[in-house]
């Protein structure tokens, strides 16, 4: 009886659209509640689909339902970029919308489809891009949730969605900083840097940018002042005079990778808010770059992080 117990739990991984045994691992990637949310929410989408095939596309359209709420939709597209899928704005279902981008010029589907490159059968990834809210005249970021999704049929589909104004993971930071440390050392330099520069790149994100400096503390690639390289930040002291990027050029003298945390005033606001930031080094063609992000953080000044 003891052996069967054990077959049974073995077939049970085995099985199409039973989440994995690390699925607590994966959700603990993520420091907020509304992100978690978002993200098993698209996990039990691509799993439905998986289990399902096309037929789920009934489940997602039943209004009221989990799958369809005020907050909550479930988007599908084919990896060649037609939307087959949409409960919200069904004028777009059937077409190739590769070319739709936001106020920036972000190609936003060109990188949904882009996790359906990704050999994993369950990919995942991110997209933030700028995008109408109701009726405001100013677009808001939005965040969207990616996962491929592989019916019985053997069909390959693209999962999302996506909320607005969805708060700043570490883990979003992080991951952004090591791809554009993956584009640096793939690429080289010009070709990197011209994309760190460029709005409509994966680098600009929910407000933050990729920036670039040497091992002194000067800018090399300075998105917020794009006529300004060579500043030197070295003596940069925050809104309670601490020395954050100092610190961070010390800590980088012992490690390939740190995070330091500063205060510094919200735009629109006089109170320091927390402000964390994430640096690596790279090195490409003989030169050592240190390739950074920051954030406001959302939690008060006096939490634990």
């Amino acid at each position: 009886m003891h052996n069967l117990r054990w077959l049974f739990i073995a077939a049970l991984v085995l099985l199409p659209g039973i989440a994995p045994a690390d699925e607590g691992e994966h959700l603990e990637r993520y420091s907020y509640e509304e992100t978690k949310r978002l993200v098993s929410f698209v996990d039990d989408a691509a799993a439905l689909i998986e289990r399902k095939g096309e037929v789920a596309f009934q489940d997602f359209n039943v209004p009221g339902s989990k799958w369809l709420t005020d907050d909550y939709y479930v988007f599908v597209y084919t990896p060649d970029g037609t939307n087959v899928f949409h409960p919200v704005e069904t004028q777009l279902m059937g077409r190739d919308l590769r070319d739709l981008r936001d106020m920036n010029g972000k190609p936003v589907v060109r990188m949904i489809t882009d996790v359906a490159k990704r050999p994993e059968r369950d990919a995942s990834g991110w997209v933030f891009y700028l995008w109408e809210y109701k009726t405001q005249l100013i677009p808001l970021w939005k965040s969207s949730y990616i996962r491929k999704a592989i019916a019985p049929n053997g069909k390959t589909f693209l999962v999302g969605s996506g909320l607005y104004n969805l708060k700043t993971e570490r883990v979003f930071v992080h991951d952004r900083v090591a791809l554009a440390c993956d584009k640096l050392q793939s690429e080289g330099k010009d070709a990197a840097f011209k994309e760190f520069r460029d709005p409509a790149s994966p680098f600009v994100f929910l407000g933050a940018y990729i920036f670039v400096l040497d091992q002194s503390g000067h800018t090399v690639v300075d998105p917020s002042f794009p006529n300004g390289a060579g500043r030197d930040l070295s003596a940069f002291r925050d809104a309670v005079g601490m020395p954050a990027v100092s610190d961070l050029l010390e800590k980088l003298n012992h490690a390939d990778e740190a995070w330091v945390q500063y205060l510094w005033p919200k735009p629109g606001s006089p109170v320091p808010t927390r402000k964390l930031l994430y640096a690596r080094k790279v090195t490409v063609g003989g030169e050592t770059f240190i390739v950074g992000s920051d954030f406001y953080l959302a939690t008060p000044i006096w939490m634990h992080v």
